[in-house]
C-alpha cells in the first residue's frame, strides 16, 4: 500500500518512485526524444526544400491529426474491449517500423505525399495509444498521485525537447535525415519495452463490459457520446478542450511561421531559433507542471484552467509585439507555464470521474471531436496568416483565447449552480 509522502519526499518524488509511473514516464520521454529528432528532420525538409513554412507545416499537422477523426470509432471499439497495455505496446512497435521505414519510402516516392502517408499512419496508431494511456492511468497510479503523474507525463515532450535541442540539429546536419528517422524508430521500440513491464491494477468493472460492447464501432462511439451528453460536467470539459485545441491549431502554425520567418529570418538561423523558442515554451510548461505538483488544490478549482486560458491569451498578444528572440523567449515561458495548467487538470478530472468501462470511449470521442476542431482551425489558420500576417494573427488569437476563458468561467459557474440544485436538474431532464 502506498504511504503518503513525507516532508523529505516531495509529491513528484512519490511519482518517480512509483514503479508504474516511473516506467511509463521513461518510455514517454524516450519516445518523445526520438520524435523531436524526427520533427527537426521534417522541419528541415519544410524550411529548406519547400519555401513555404506555414503551408507545409500545417499540411503535415493535418495528416497527423486526421486519423483521430477518421478512425475514432474503430479506436473506441478497441480501447474498452481489448487490453489497453497491449494496445499501447502494439502502437509503439508499429510506429517504430513506420518511422524507420520513412527514408526507404521517400526513395521510392520522391514527393511530399510519402511523408503525408507515413505521418497519417503514425497518427492512426497514436489515435489508439493516447486514449489507451489516459484510460489506463487510474489503474497505474493511486488517486493522490494522479494529478502530478499527469503533469509529469504531459511534460515528457518538454524534457525530450530540452534534451534533444542541443543535438537534434547536429544529428540531422551531420548524419542526415535518414539516420534521424531510424533513431526515432529505435526510441519507439525502447518505449514499448518499458510499457510491456507495467503492472496495472485489476479493473473494478471488467474492460469490454460497458454499454455498446459487442456492437459495431459506430455503436461504441454512440455509447461514448451518450455518456458525455448525459453528464454535464464531462460535456463542459470536452467542449472546453475542443475550443482549446482550436486555438492550439492556429497557434501552432503561427508559432512556426513566427519563429522561422519573423524572428529567425532576422537572426539568420531559422531552424535553430525555432527550436530555441520551442524549448523556452517547454521550460515554461515544465515550470507549470512543477507548480501543479506543489499546489494541486489550486488546479482542482473548476475555474483554474479558464483563468490560465486568459493568461495564455495575454501572452499571445504580448508576443505579437516582439521581434527580439530573447524577449520572445521570455513571453513564451509565460505562455508555456499557463498552457500546461489549462489541459492537465481537465485530463485528471475525466480520469477520476469517468467510470472505467466508459473511460476509453470518452477519451476517444473527445479526441475525435477535438480532432475535427483542430483540423478545421488548422486550415483556417493558413487563410488567417495569408490575410493578416503572422503578428496580427497572433494578436487576434490572443484576444480569442481571453474571450474563451472568460466565457468558460461563466458557463462553468452555471453548471456548478445547477449541481447545487438537483431537483431543478431532475425537472430539466424530465422535460428533455
Amino acid at each position: 500500500m502506498d504511504s503518503p509522502p513525507t516532508v523529505s519526499q516531495s509529491i513528484f518524488g512519490s511519482v518517480l518512485h512509483h514503479p508504474n509511473c516511473a516506467k511509463l514516464l521513461a518510455g514517454e520521454v524516450i519516445a518523445a526524444f526520438g520524435d523531436r529528432i524526427n520533427q527537426t528532420a521534417l522541419l528541415s525538409i519544410v524550411v529548406y526544400t519547400t519555401g513555404n513554412t506555414a503551408k507545409y507545416s500545417a499540411d503535415i499537422m493535418f495528416w497527423a491529426v486526421a486519423p483521430a477523426v477518421a478512425l475514432g470509432p474503430f479506436a473506441a471499439a478497441l480501447i474498452d474491449r481489448w487490453d489497453r497495455q497491449r494496445l499501447m505496446v502494439i502502437s509503439n512497435v508499429a510506429r517504430s517500423f513506420l518511422a524507420a521505414g520513412l527514408p526507404l519510402l521517400m526513395l521510392q516516392i520522391k514527393h511530399h505525399y510519402a511523408i503525408y502517408a507515413v505521418v497519417f499512419l503514425m497518427g492512426a496508431f497514436a489515435t489508439v495509444f493516447t486514449p489507451s494511456r489516459l484510460a489506463l492511468m487510474p489503474r497505474l497510479a493511486p488517486d493522490r498521485l494522479m494529478l502530478p503523474a499527469n503533469a509529469l507525463l504531459s511534460q515528457a515532450g518538454t524534457v525530450a525537447t530540452l534534451a534533444a535541442m542541443p543535438v537534434s540539429g547536429y544529428i540531422v546536419e551531420r548524419f542526415g535525415r535518414e539516420t534521424s528517422f531510424f533513431l526515432n524508430g529505435l526510441t519507439y521500440l525502447a518505449a514499448a519495452a518499458f510499457i510491456w513491464t507495467l503492472r496495472p491494477l485489476p479493473s473494478v468493472a471488467r474492460e469490454g463490459h460497458g454499454e455498446g460492447t459487442g456492437h459495431s464501432p459506430l455503436e461504441e462511439i454512440r455509447a461514448g457520446l451518450r455518456y458525455i451528453r448525459n453528464t454535464r460536467a464531462v460535456l463542459f470539459y470536452v467542449i472546453f478542450t475542443g475550443l482549446t485545441q482550436c486555438l492550439v491549431a492556429v497557434f501552432f502554425v503561427c508559432f512556426l511561421s513566427y519563429g522561422a520567418d519573423v524572428v529567425g529570418s532576422r537572426v539568420g538561423t531559422r531552424v535553430l531559433v525555432t527550436n530555441l523558442l520551442f524549448g523556452a515554451m517547454g521550460v515554461g510548461m515544465a515550470a507549470g507542471a512543477v507548480w501543479l505538483g506543489r499546489f494541486p488544490k489550486w488546479s482542482e478549482r473548476f475555474w483554474w484552467p479558464m483563468v490560465m486560458m486568459v493568461c495564455t491569451g495575454l501572452g499571445m498578444v504580448a508576443l505579437s509585439q516582439i521581434y527580439n528572440p530573447w524577449f520572445a523567449a521570455m513571453v513564451l515561458l509565460d505562455i508555456g507555464f499557463c498552457a500546461v495548467m489549462v489541459l492537465v487538470p481537465v485530463d485528471t478530472f475525466l480520469q477520476k470521474n469517468v467510470p472505467d468501462e466508459f473511460r476509453g470511449r470518452v477519451f476517444v470521442v473527445r479526441g475525435a471531436l477535438v480532432g475535427i476542431a483542430f483540423l478545421v482551425c488548422l486550415q483556417f489558420s493558413k487563410a488567417l496568416l495569408h490575410q493578416l500576417g503572422v503578428l496580427h494573427s497572433l494578436e487576434c488569437l490572443g484576444l480569442a483565447a481571453m474571450m474563451v476563458g472568460l466565457a468558460s468561467v461563466w458557463i462553468g459557474q452555471c453548471i456548478c449552480a445547477a449541481k447545487s440544485h438537483p431537483s431543478r436538474d431532475r425537472k430539466a431532464d424530465a422535460v428533455s
